[in-house]
């Protein structure tokens, strides 16, 4: 009895090795956005293959940042990772005279699987059939411009900033309290047109309300032409989506999780339903994608302070 029991007990110590629980998928955004749905659609996955459940979490608040202290406060044992938007871990700390975190060095990335494009929309009966026709309408009647956006300092605002420096017109953004509201003044005619993710704007593009002027990145069979395509290849803001760990999370949990993320995020499936929902798919490893979000620091830390949205 004894052999017996010496022969199962490391079976039965790799069984209970990480992870032999639920894992906490913490979203710092309500739900139904860009980062959710994705979110949602891997951790299904992730559940499958792993046999433990991933339980998604959104806590919205301080324009991410709320969701992403949590995950800090939690034990860092590999239970409790962030799935997140590049605001809540970019634009928001730049523009905060006191984050909760330091972005570097309090997070650890496990990969990016992709990012939300955003996109210049409007209601499909506007006059604007294109990029230009918009910029030439600016040019000659200054001021009348309206574009809605969802909060001041986030990507959208940033994004419609940028666009009007590079072009040089002005554009009055409006902000409303959610992607409903502003899509509500958008088929109104309450205003000209609004910033959005691709995700989020999807559904009015598929339902015939609305069209696309411009997007940020590629979206395959969209037949959306890139700002860049258009001649403005510096209007250039998109939300990188990606999961993070606590920095102080053992080496071995890290371990265990970047080839699997990497696994599922390349998963032909996966990418499928990732597509479906409006997601650009590429994975970026670790490196690479804190590389990239080192690059997007500069570009916004330097916008926010030429709009004067960094507080002191």
């Amino acid at each position: 009895m004894v052999a017996c029991l010496l022969n199962i007990s490391p079976g039965w110590a790799q069984e209970k090795g990480y992870p032999n629980k639920s894992i906490e998928v913490v979203v710092p955004a309500s739900p139904g956005g860009s980062s959710d749905i994705a979110t949602r659609i891997i951790a299904e996955e992730l559940s499958r293959q792993l046999k433990v459940p991933f339980v998604v979490t959104n806590l919205a608040g301080a324009a991410g940042m709320s969701g992403a202290a949590k995950v800090l406060k939690a034990k860092p044992d590999g239970y409790t990772l962030l799935s997140s938007g590049t605001q809540g871990l970019i634009s928001s700390p730049i523009q905060s005279p006191n984050p909760p975190f330091d972005t570097f060095k309090d997070f650890t990335p496990i990969c990016s699987y992709g990012s939300s494009p955003m996109i210049f929309g409007i209601k499909n009966s506007s006059p604007f059939r294109t990029l230009e026709d918009l910029i030439n309408y600016g040019r000659k009647n200054p001021d009348k411009l309206t574009c809605g956006i969802t909060n001041i300092g986030g990507e959208p605002h940033l994004l419609i900033e940028l666009f009007k420096k590079v072009v040089g017109i002005n554009i009055k953004p409006v902000p409303h309290k959610g992607t409903g509201d502003a899509v509500t003044a958008l088929l109104g005619q309450h205003i000209d047109m609004m910033v959005l993710t691709y995700i989020g704007f999807l559904p009015y593009i598929k339902s015939g309300e609305a069209r696309v002027l411009a997007i940020t990145q590629k979206v395959p069979g969209s037949g959306i032409p890139t700002f860049a395509e258009l001649g403005y290849p510096k209007v250039n803001i998109r939300t990188q989506l990606g999961f993070y760990v606590s920095a102080r999370t053992p080496g071995e949990i890290q371990e265990k999780l970047i080839p699997l993320f990497e696994k599922t995020a390349k998963d032909p499936n996966l990418v499928k339903k990732l597509e479906s929902s409006g997601v650009v798919v590429e994975y970026k490893s670790p490196r690479e994608f804190t590389s990239e979000l080192r690059e997007e620091w500069d570009i916004v830390s330097k916008l926010a302070d030429e709009i004067g949205l960094k507080k002191k």
